[in-house]
């Protein structure tokens, strides 16, 4: 059950739970970015459908933070033996801090990942460092081998997201993705592997998916120093005090056309 349930929880990572992309701008364009995911409904469903052949196991609980600070300084010598362009990558993790909550008795997992930038251009490489930070956490969730590594990092890659800031108008571009994936082909041949239990649980899963999918959405939540003019998005919602930018999207509908996050923002001058 554990490795079933790692694997579903990272498949709806970013297309079934409730995600939340929030930037905080100060005056320089600097600021701070956090992604949240909700994965709430998802973890009630699987524990509520749960064949009454399968045993339930105890009923965990977790508060883990990873502060990558601290991180690279207790493994500072197996970071110093990585090639040049790893610790390159791994050095654009500092200042990341995931946190991860998750009480199975009270219905919740949620799980946030924050990273401050100094300058605007360090947004322009923010999912591939999400990418990488993810890198660690199915490193913990996986420390046993119950779940293919391969398998764990297609369905934890994170889309090309750009971000641009010019002549007052903050922009955030999604390129529009292929009608059809490969991802569905590789999993049913995960699935030849998995114990016979597991693979019933994992159909069951499937066949009533969109009972999640239909409540999950992805927010945006832009915070900029100055009032905003206008927004490219009818459906999204400007603060009272002209300043916070809100859009939300049904996960169904962004499933059918991704651009729909794409969004531009004129700021007054």
């Amino acid at each position: 059950m554990k490795r079933l349930l790692l694997l579903f929880v990272f498949a709806c990572f970013l297309t079934s739970c409730n995600v939340t992309e929030s930037i905080v701008f100060n005056k320089d364009m600097g600021g701070e970015y956090t992604s949240s995911f909700d994965l709430s409904p998802m973890m009630n469903y699987a524990n509520s459908n749960r064949p009454s052949s399968v045993e339930r196991p105890a009923k965990e609980k977790i508060d883990t933070t990873i502060v990558f600070n601290d991180l690279f300084e207790t493994h500072k010598d197996s970071i110093a033996a990585l090639s040049a362009d790893q610790r390159e990558r791994m050095e654009k993790l500092r200042g990341m801090v995931m946190d991860m909550h998750m009480n199975e008795e009270e219905g919740v997992f949620e799980f946030h990942m924050t990273k401050p930038f100094v300058a605007f251009e360090e947004l322009k490489s923010i999912t591939e460092q999400v990418d990488d930070a993810l890198d660690v956490a199915k490193g913990v969730g996986n420390s046993d081998g119950q779940a293919p590594e391969g398998q764990l990092d297609e369905l934890t890659k994170t889309d090309k997201i750009t971000y641009s800031f010019d002549n007052n108008t903050f922009s955030r571009y999604h390129p529009e993705l292929p009608e059809t994936s490969d991802l569905e082909d590789d999993m049913d041949e995960e699935e030849d592997g998995y114990e016979e239990e597991e693979s019933d649980m994992a159909k069951q899963f499937e066949m009533q998916f969109e009972e999640i999918f239909s409540t999950a959405y992805y927010t945006l939540v832009y915070k900029f120093p100055r009032k905003v003019k206008s927004v490219s998005q009818i459906g999204a919602v400007i603060s009272e005090d002209g300043k916070t930018v809100t859009y939300r999207v049904a996960m169904s509908d962004m499933h059918k056309n991704n651009t729909l996050m794409n969004i531009d923002v004129v700021l007054e001058d």
